[in-house]
């Protein structure tokens, strides 16, 4: 006698079938993959449910050699799921082809470096490995990828420094650097014995992070500024705790400074839709008023570079708090209505 299924059960495992297959099948639409809280939004499952599909997947679906056909990725404490070399598709490669070239569009300020100079050979090699139809279709990538310069830095005449500071990076060497900094005061030069933790990419800059033992703590200082740059014999220890992440967390920009609670209002309709399109900061905060106009509070380290922020977007906010740079904001616009009386 043939055991019958309750008709109940039955849509519990074919929703399971159905949600595995759309897995997969966006997958094969994601060469570079889907990360797990997307699936887990997309599907409405848990994460301990979306596991459950994963072990099955790898279970079912393997390929001749019987490894698994989806494998997991890690980029820091992000998950994604993709699938595994064997079965991606055959214009995965290609896809990852265009997201490289992307990618050095926005580092063509270093255009005449040895730092351009070794992506481009990098880009060189990567294109040899692609099948002849692969390529033809990467033809006229610098014309469907591209970036708009603003205000680039120059590094053309900066290639010893630029050569000593990535070797001190990968071999962790101490520098001596002569600083040429700039102040309210005027200009001025300091000098550095300094380990270097992170080249820094900023608004079309190049910017070196680490422990100044002048000052005793982690300082930034801005490549086209160092007057001279020598590597020591001296090796350092890498920081286990150190992250560029979690020192410049907080910072609006890359100046660091105290931490500062700060309230703008957004005066117009214009100014509320640009600024509420971008994440300006991680505790930005929008809070609409009665009056049409809408309040933006953050908490950062540092308002010099808000200061600067602020002035570009003068016909559409005003500072409220803290006073100090409510006060600087006012002096800059009148010394600059001065110029122009």
């Amino acid at each position: 006698m043939t055991k019958r299924v309750h008709p109940r059960s039955r849509p519990a495992t074919y929703g399971t079938a159905i949600r595995v297959a759309r897995i997969v099948y966006e997958l094969g639409q994601r060469p570079h993959g889907w990360s797990f809280q997307a699936i887990q939004d997309e599907l409405r499952i848990s994460e301990r449910t979306l596991l459950r599909y994963l072990a099955a997947c790898r279970k079912e679906l393997t390929g001749p050699d019987g490894a698994p056909l989806l494998e997991v990725v890690r980029r820091g404490d992000r998950r994604s799921l993709r699938l595994a070399d064997a079965a991606r598709a055959p214009g995965s490669t290609a896809y990852q082809a265009l997201a490289l070239y992307f990618a050095m569009t926005v580092l063509q300020f270093l255009e005449g470096t040895i730092l351009k100079d070794g992506v481009a050979d990098l880009w060189e090699a990567f294109e040899r490995t692609l099948p002849s139809a692969q390529r033809s279709r990467l033809t006229d990538l610098s014309r469907k990828f591209y970036t708009v310069p603003y205000a680039m830095k120059d590094y053309r005449d900066l290639d010893d420094v630029l050569d000593r500071i990535v070797r001190a990076l990968v071999d962790q060497h101490t520098l001596r650097i002569e600083y040429a900094g700039v102040w309210r005061a005027g200009n001025q030069t300091t000098h550095h014995d300094f380990d270097p933790y992170t080249l820094a990419v900023y608004r079309g800059g190049l910017y070196l992070i680490g422990r100044s033992h002048s000052y005793r703590k982690i300082v930034y200082l801005a490549v086209e500024r160092m007057r001279t740059v020598e590597m020591l014999p001296a090796r350092f220890e890498y920081p286990k705790r150190y992250s560029p992440e979690k020192h410049t967390e907080g910072t609006f920009g890359i100046i660091d400074g105290d931490e500062t609670d700060v309230e703008l209002v957004i005066l117009t309709r214009q100014g509320k839709e640009l600024l509420q399109s971008r994440r300006l900061h991680p505790t930005q905060r929008f809070v609409e008023q009665a009056d049409g106009t809408t309040v933006l509070t953050m908490t950062v380290r540092g308002t010099r570079e808000l200061a600067n922020w602020v002035l570009s977007m003068a016909p559409h906010v005003r500072v409220v708090a803290p006073e100090e740079l409510r006060a600087e904001v006012a002096e800059r616009l009148a010394a600059g209505v001065d110029l122009y009386r």
